[in-house]
């Protein structure tokens, strides 16, 4: 209890707080806290306040203090009690504990009561649908059908909006694997389009050198061939796939693609090349880079961009040799990809056996001698090895090559 006066709160008693702490000494007189002065004028007139949060030199306290009148209705003192608000946030965090608690004892006894309504007409057949979607939708392209099938056969009759559930989810699917065919379709006279629009592009480019006979034809047949054998023995087992093998053979056509920039004088010209003239002629190999990294750059939204990064790299480092040698970067050994190490083999090979205006073809005996005198300074070892042992096949499949590409353009023509 205090009496309010000018000079401060005159303590008539004060009581023990609970904590332990002494209260005031009656007569002693406490000074106001800052949070009180606002309030000065109201309790030096005996008048009620509202409740004060303080934080001052007693900490954090919610206070209330309530006038104490006498017979004449005049304000003699005031009862202040006080609390700590750390007190008051407890007791509110356990009663909001209870009170959740008791709500989710409520709510899991509710959902329990429905749950067990509702299990044999709703939970049954949700969860044999699922299971059929499931299936659906984690099978095999060639399993989809089935799955559709077996969601089918569930033949769930309930007569309410789980029956429509289910007639929907099956139209779904049905609807979906249509769908998924079409895509499929779709993909691949896209992927045929592609290829067929860089075949051609290279071939418009080969045209233009007069001696190649085929070149990049051949050279996409042995690039293939080589790769699968190395993929039979075991080597490079960490990159040699069959998409991989399917990307290096879609890749190789587009390996001389920058030739496009070499002038038809120096691609035609059937005697030795100047030193002027061979530094144009290698940097083939830079341009076809150039080229193929600006579509991979505008393109690889709507083209496989692992093909045309391999495509790239073989372009740019066909002519690199295993022992560093080579041009336009001079890499060696490993540090080629594996995919210009393979075309190096192809195109050295073809360029050894077919006829160019600058020579006549060698026998295959001398090709191989050259390509295996040349393995592991020109080329890797490892598909030289691989080579050896279908190059004979190869030779021979040549002159068979040639057969068909010269009837392919035959028929064009007549079209």
């Amino acid at each position: 209890m205090y009496k309010i006066l000018e000079d401060g709160c005159h303590v008539v008693f004060d009581l023990d707080a609970t904590d332990g702490e002494e209260g005031g000494e009656p007569g002693a007189v406490i000074p106001f806290d800052p949070t009180f002065v606002p309030y000065l004028p109201k309790l030096l007139n005996g008048e009620s306040i509202e409740p004060i949060i303080s934080d001052d030199q007693y900490g954090w306290l919610l206070t209330v203090y309530k006038p104490l009148k006498n017979s004449a209705g005049k304000t003699v003192a005031y009862v202040a009690a006080d609390i700590s608000m750390g007190e008051i946030l407890i007791d509110q965090a356990k009663f909001f504990i209870k009170l959740l608690s008791m709500f989710f004892g409520l709510s899991i006894i509710i959902m329990s009561i429905v749950l067990e309504l509702v299990h044999r007409g709703i939970v049954n057949p949700v969860n044999r649908m699922a299971s059929g979607a499931i299936h659906f939708a984690y099978n095999l392209e060639q399993s989809r059908v089935s799955s559709v099938q077996e969601l089918d056969s569930l033949n769930i009759t309930t007569d309410d909006e789980i029956e429509y559930l289910y007639k929907a989810l099956i139209k779904t699917c049905k609807d979906s694997v249509e769908f998924i065919e079409r895509l499929e379709k779709a993909a691949e006279r896209i992927t045929r389009m592609q290829d067929e629009i860089i075949i051609n592009f290279a071939e418009m480019v080969e045209a233009r050198d007069t001696s190649t006979g085929n070149h990049i034809k051949k050279t996409a047949f042995y690039v293939e061939a080589i790769a699968k054998e190395l993929q039979r023995e075991g080597k490079f087992s960490e990159i040699l796939d069959d998409a991989y093998i399917a990307k290096l053979k879609r890749s190789a056509p587009l390996h001389d693609i920058g030739k496009i920039a070499v002038s038809d004088l120096i691609l035609n010209k059937p005697g030795k090349l100047t030193d002027e003239e061979f530094a144009i002629m290698k940097s083939h190999t830079t341009e076809g880079w150039h080229i193929l990294e600006k579509i991979e750059e505008n393109a690889s939204d709507s083209m496989d961009d692992d093909y045309l990064k391999e495509a790239t790299e073989m372009a740019h480092y066909h002519h690199e040799k295993w022992d560093g040698t080579g041009y336009p970067t001079g890499i060696k050994g490993n540090g080629i990809p594996l995919s210009a190490r393979i075309m190096a083999v192809a195109d050295v090979f073809d360029a050894l056996v077919a006829e160019r205006i600058y020579k006549k073809p060698f026998t295959y005996e001398k090709a191989m001698a050259i390509i295996t005198e040349g393995a592991g300074k020109h080329f890797d070892p490892v598909v030289v090895e691989a080579f050896s042992h279908i190059s004979e096949e190869l030779y021979a499949q040549r002159t068979v090559l040639d057969d068909i590409v010269t009837h392919k353009h035959d028929d064009a023509a007549k079209g």
